[in-house]
């Protein structure tokens, strides 16, 4: 089974260089978007298996993306919300706009990847 492609949209583009990074360094192809514009036209160009997705950004919020992503798509990106700034209301809106799951920042490398790999199997049997 291949790595997932995976976006990460997220106005803190040291973070987000940084996990990037981190991903690419254990095989994963991953890319980022600074912000919620960027990250539609990355999707729009490219086919991403998970999106890591941050809720506050200048422009386009996280949850504007968010409902920009048709889940029923049969090969609709995952999304797992990753913020700051969240609350568990935000979080079971995100869930309700079809979300996989909602983490807080700082999160830790490990249970990101774990997320990663959980969105991308329920991504798969998807489209099985």
């Amino acid at each position: 089974m291949r790595l997932p492609r995976v976006l990460l949209i997220d106005d803190e583009v040291a973070f987000s260089r940084t996990v990037a990074e981190f991903l690419r360094r254990k095989g994963y192809e991953a890319d980022i978007a600074p912000s919620g514009e960027e990250g539609l036209k990355a999707m729009r160009e490219k086919t991403y298996d998970v999106i890591i997705l941050d809720l506050r950004m200048p422009g386009l919020s996280g949850m504007e993306v968010l409902k920009e992503i048709d889940p029923s798509r049969k090969l609709a990106p995952e999304v797992i919300i990753l913020t700051g700034f969240g609350t568990v209301d935000s979080g079971l809106e995100g869930l309700n706009y079809g979300a996989f799951d909602f983490l807080a920042k700082p999160v830790k490398v490990g249970v990101l990847i774990e997320k990663i790999m959980a969105a991308y199997e329920r991504k798969l049997m998807k489209e099985a």
